[in-house]
């Protein structure tokens, strides 16, 4: 009578596949979660390295500026100095000729008249700069 009965025989091989495919899956899913926290984790550093070297790079350029503004202020106290001793030597030799009051009325309409050319200048150069990046 067992004999007439099948009793199912476990296959070292199947046993084998099935144990095989799901270790396979876990590694699959341990895998894929692993290489997401890598990938997260290289993210952070890759953010972290990157604000580290534009923190470098600002302060490089943050001390080449603050040198060029110190020499460009500079060269603008020398060049006020060198326009206000201009306009006080013409108002001494025009004083001489026309009289005080003629030599700072005609220095003054000058220094006028430079100040309203150089502002049109800058205000034509104004308008052709581009607004946004993508107009130049």
């Amino acid at each position: 009578m067992l004999q007439d009965k099948e009793i199912p025989v476990l296959d070292d091989e199947h046993l084998a596949e099935e144990t095989n495919a799901s270790a396979a899956d876990e590694a699959e899913a341990k895998t894929l979660t692993t290489q997401v926290t890598d990938l997260i984790e290289d993210v952070r550093l890759l953010a972290h390295a990157e604000v580290e070297y534009y923190r470098a790079k600002l302060s490089v350029n943050m001390a080449a500026t603050k040198r060029i503004l110190t020499l460009f202020g500079m060269a603008v106290t020398f060049g006020t100095t060198a326009i206000i001793a201009l306009i006080l030597g013409l108002l001494l030799i025009l004083s001489d000729h026309v009289g005080p009051l003629a030599a700072t009325g005609i220095v003054t309409g000058m220094a006028l008249l430079v100040a309203v050319l150089l502002m049109n200048m800058a205000v034509k150069g104004a308008r052709k700069l581009p607004l946004d990046e993508n107009d130049a």
